[in-house]
């Protein structure tokens, strides 16, 4: 998962900085498209992401439209970057606001179809899709695939080697190594997944939800 900034308090980035004045100084004007753009820019040379500032430019580009292909490439751009802060809903958010003439778009229609398919966990299915374009994004896979331990984590407190292996697409050595840095334990064939809250067994609660006066009733009836 990328990292998570904010243009507000990212004073080290000299985009954000420039953007934010802008901002306070007219929060509507047309330069913020150019400001927005280059910021988006800083965001995948560092491999950051700043959620808001990127929501905020598909909304600009409904104000003060672009050229197809300039619009094209920068909510392509930010849907893989809405890939890469899975399970944030920035990349619902995201989708929300592409065009139906954008998702004619061969790159953002495979990237709207990679969304769908992560997000119903059908992780063998992702590594079939053509993401050429994603793959250029700095640290993308290595999010996708952060994404997919996270998820597997949650559901599995022991895992077969070969289902983590498939799922991640990936051989054995660097299966061990993500295992490892997660926190899995190796054990013959499979990985004991690090204890969290969501895989672990939970005690059941017994709710009573019978009133005082309906036992009462019951009692009655029965004694006569």
């Amino acid at each position: 998962m990328s990292r998570v900034v904010s243009y507000e308090t990212n004073s080290s980035s000299k985009a954000a900085v420039a953007l934010l004045a802008q901002l306070n100084a007219d929060c509507m004007d047309e330069k913020l498209v150019g400001l927005l753009e280059a910021y988006l820019d800083e965001q995948i040379a560092t491999n950051v992401v700043d959620e808001e500032a990127n929501l905020m430019l598909l909304k600009f580009y409904a104000i003060y439209p672009v050229k197809p292909e300039q619009q094209q490439l920068r909510v392509a751009q930010i849907l893989v970057k809405g890939l890469m802060t899975l399970p944030s809903n920035f990349f619902l958010g995201a989708t929300f606001m592409v065009s139906e003439a954008l998702r004619k778009n061969k790159d953002i229609a495979a990237l709207l179809k990679a969304g769908d398919v992560l997000q119903s966990c059908l992780f063998n299915d992702f590594w079939q899709l053509d993401l050429t374009f994603a793959k250029k994004i700095t640290g993308f896979e290595n999010a996708v695939r952060s994404f997919i331990l996270s998820t597997i984590a949650k559901s599995h407190d022991v895992v077969s080697k070969d289902f983590v292996k498939a799922q991640l697409n990936l051989g054995d050595k660097d299966v061990e190594k993500l295992a490892t840095e997660q926190g899995w334990t190796a054990k013959d064939k499979t990985f004991i997944v690090k204890p969290n809250a969501e895989n672990q067994m939970r005690p059941k609660k017994f709710k009573e939800d019978i009133e005082f006066s309906d036992i009462l009733d019951t009692i009655q009836i029965l004694s006569r």
